[in-house]
């Protein structure tokens, strides 16, 4: 569940952003400007799944172009069918 407290601490979850990064092995893929809900207290985050689905997409694309580093903002991302 996103929404209420922090399962880990009991703090507020808030509407935010983070960073998202893979490590691919043969290069590493860095989305900032995530939202997500991020707990005002220790700083756990959550992804709703239709954002984890979009990163899935960016992921795999950085994949398939065997990118060595791929920096992308989140609102900006520009997807290819993958």
């Amino acid at each position: 569940m996103i929404k209420g407290r922090c399962p880990l601490c009991g703090g507020e979850k808030k509407e935010g952003y983070t960073i998202h990064t893979v490590d691919l092995g043969f290069g590493i893929v860095i989305v900032k400007d995530v939202p997500a809900k991020i707990c005002s207290q220790c700083g756990e985050v959550w992804i709703v799944s239709d954002v984890a689905s979009q990163l899935e997409k960016i992921v795999d694309l950085a994949r398939k172009n065997r990118l060595q580093l791929e920096l992308i903002s989140f609102s900006g991302a520009e997807l290819a069918e993958v």
